[in-house]
This record gives structure tokens, C-alpha cells and sequence, in this order.
């Protein structure tokens, strides 16, 4: 569940709607979830779909939720069915207390450790579902022998590579639904089953499904409009305050037209237009690789409030030219490298993208 930002609560509805409509059976309760869930009136008890092995009752010191379930899949050309346990561990990274919500958090290695004998007996193929750092999905991986599968997902955490660690596969997740993970069943003969795990990247090349491209365009236009209503609410009518500022890149142009013109034909000087065509561009979680100075002292707050900002400008990737405008000789720009591009340009974000073919069309 979306835990950070004003318009969560329009997001939130939007998101179960969605996972009601995939059918998703077993969900991990992490840290953010539950005041979620319960402000949009799901019964966390209601039957095994909720699953924790270190959220714990205060009164009766057990876990709050089921710790862990198991599926059973039936195998195509076999009479037998395929058991898939699933267990929850989740971090914390408050440290506010919740004893008086009646919940808090054991330490997850340790439930881990507890619980997962239990379950190896009960399944033929296990899988952790771990809202936990990558280092500490690591460790669960060295520390047990006996775990198949690690769903890894962590706040801000982008996907990575799979990995194999002892037993375990461990696969990245992450927000938005940008990767898809899929167990590949074969049966072979005398019913031995083999599991193959694959992680599929959602690019542009894969089709969306009418019934929930439809959806995803109703919420859509209801998150945007809910986003502008905030917007409008705003009673912040200045710049995020300190001593640094953005020149914008018309005033660059005088001295580095060329540069200048080599931007303009660039999809950064109409970066923000991408959110606009989504309906996006007041979203705090996208906008900051779409315009300049984001989050930062005297740059961009929001279109209302800044939009001379707007866009992937000059000072979005060199920094801040106020100083060099006043005094070229003396304050110099700093040098783009390709650091600097795969900030945003992650795999998550811009999967297709390679520094060496995408340079020469903003090289300047």
C-alpha cells in the first residue's frame, strides 16, 4: 500500500480495486499496510489471504495474522496437485510504537527461523514473501537452507537481477507493477516436478489487457483529479526556502545556444508533457525525473506554483546555474556523466535504456 504522500488515500482504493481484480490470493502485511487497509475497511482476519510471520499480537503475544498458507495448483497432464507454501516477513524502518494499536514486530530473521520447519513439511516448494532490504533478503537466504524462493521488495527499491544463494532464488520486486514473476510447472516422468522461475519486465512491447487498461484509465483520471484538488488546496504559496535557485534554460541560451538548441529538440524540454499524457504531472512520485530541481531549495514545488521549472532543464542534470550566470569565468558548471542520466533512467523506469544509444541524441 501507498504509506508516503498526501493523495495515498485515492491511490490506495485505486490499488485494491486492481489487486481485487487480479485475484491476488496471498499478500504479505508490511509495515505501511495495516492503518491502510483498515482506513479502506479490509478485515485483515478475513480468511488466509493476509499472511505475516513476525507482525505479533500484544495481548497474546502470537502472530496477529496467519504466519504463513499454503496453495495447492493442480498440474496439467498429472492427477496430483503442487503445494506452494508462502510465508511473510517484513522490516521496519519507524521505530514509532504500535502497542497500543495492539501489534508490534518481531525480529524477522527469528521468525523466519521459527516458522519455517513448520512450513517446509507442509509444502513442496516455499516461497518468503520479504519487505525487507536487499542485504537482509541476503541473509535470509545464507542463514536458511531450506527456503525456495525470495520475493524481495523494499521502499525505494528498484529491481535487480535474480540471484542464487544456497537453495534459494531470489527475485526483486517492486512498486507500480513494472516486472512480473511467473513459476513455470514441468512434469516429468515418475511425477518428479521441476519449478523454473522467471521475472518478466513489463516494457512497452507487452500488451495491456482490455478490461484492465480500463480500469487503470478510471483510476487514472480519478488520482489526477484528486491530486489537482490538493494542489489547489495548497496554502504553499512560495518556493521550498533556502539560498539555492535554478536559472531555467532560456537563461542559458544566449551563451550556449547550440547546447541550448540540442535540448529544445530533446524529449527533456517536454519531459513533463510524458505525466501529462498519463495524467500524472501531480504526482510527487513522478514528477522529480520530469522537471527541475525537485525537493530541492528554490526548485520545483508543483505546476501551479512553479512551472517555469517544469521539464528536464539545464540545472536538472548540471546543477544549479544562478553563480555560473553571474559569473561564467569564475563559477563553472559541473560535467554530465552517465551517472548522472541513470539516475532516473533506471531499469525500472526506462528499461530500454542504454547510455551509448540514448547520449548522442541530447549530446551537446
Amino acid at each position: 500500500m501507498q504509506g508516503l504522500g498526501e493523495d495515498r488515500g485515492v491511490k490506495n482504493r485505486w490499488l485494491w480495486k486492481g489487486m481485487q481484480r487480479l485475484g491476488i490470493e496471498v499478500l504479505n502485511v508490511a509495515e505501511d499496510d495495516i492503518g491502510e487497509l483498515q482506513i479502506l475497511g479490509v478485515d485483515l482476519q478475513d480468511g488466509d489471504r493476509f499472511i505475516s510471520a513476525n507482525l505479533i499480537s500484544t495481548k497474546t503475544q502470537a502472530p496477529l495474522l496467519k504466519p504463513y498458507t499454503v496453495k495447492q495448483i493442480p498440474l496439467k497432464g498429472s492427477s496430483q496437485k503442487y503445494r506452494i507454501g508462502f510465508l511473510g516477513l517484513s522490516g521496519r524502518e519507524s521505530f514509532l510504537k504500535t502497542e497500543a494499536a495492539g501489534y508490534t514486530w518481531a525480529d524477522p530473521s527469528a521468525s523466519a527461523r521459527k516458522w519455517l520447519p513448520e512450513l517446509r513439511k507442509e509444502c513442496d516448494f516455499l516461497i518468503v514473501l520479504a519487505c525487507l532490504p536487499a542485504s537482509q533478503a541476503v541473509q535470509l537466504a545464507v542463514d536458511n537452507s531450506n527456503i525456495d524462493m525470495i520475493v524481495s521488495g523494499s521502499k525505494h527499491q528498484m529491481s535487480g537481477f535474480p540471484a542464487k544463494i544456497n537453495q534459494s532464488t531470489i527475485l526483486y520486486a517492486e512498486d507500480e507493477g513494472k516486472a512480473l514473476g511467473e513459476l513455470r510447472f514441468s512434469v516429468a516422468r515418475g511425477q518428479k516436478v521441476d519449478v523454473q522461475p522467471l521475472n518478466h519486465v513489463l516494457t512497452r512491447n507487452v500488451k495491456d489487457e482490455p478490461e484492465m487498461a480500463a480500469l487503470i484509465a478510471q483510476a487514472k483520471a480519478d488520482i489526477s483529479q484528486g491530486q489537482l484538488a490538493l494542489v489547489k488546496q495548497s496554502t504553499n504559496t512560495t518556493s521550498l526556502s533556502g539560498t539555492l535557485s535554478f536559472a531555467t534554460s532560456a537563461r542559458c541560451a544566449p551563451c550556449h545556444a547550440a547546447a541550448f538548441e540540442a535540448w529544445q529538440n530533446s524529449r527533456h524540454s517536454h519531459a513533463i508533457d510524458i505525466l501529462k499524457k498519463e495524467r500524472k504531472e501531480f504526482d510527487a512520485a513522478c514528477v522529480g525525473c520530469h522537471v527541475t530541481g525537485n525537493g530541492r531549495p528554490g526548485g520545483f514545488v508543483n505546476l501551479s506554483q512553479t512551472p517555469e521549472l517544469a521539464n528536464v532543464q539545464c540545472e536538472a542534470c548540471h546543477g544549479s546555474g544562478v553563480q555560473h550566470a553571474e559569473r561564467p569565468a569564475q563559477a563553472k558548471m559541473a560535467r554530465l556523466t552517465a551517472t548522472a542520466c541513470v539516475a532516473c533512467h533506471t531499469k525500472s523506469n526506462s528499461p530500454e535504456f542504454e547510455f551509448a544509444t540514448y547520449w548522442p541524441k541530447i549530446k551537446h
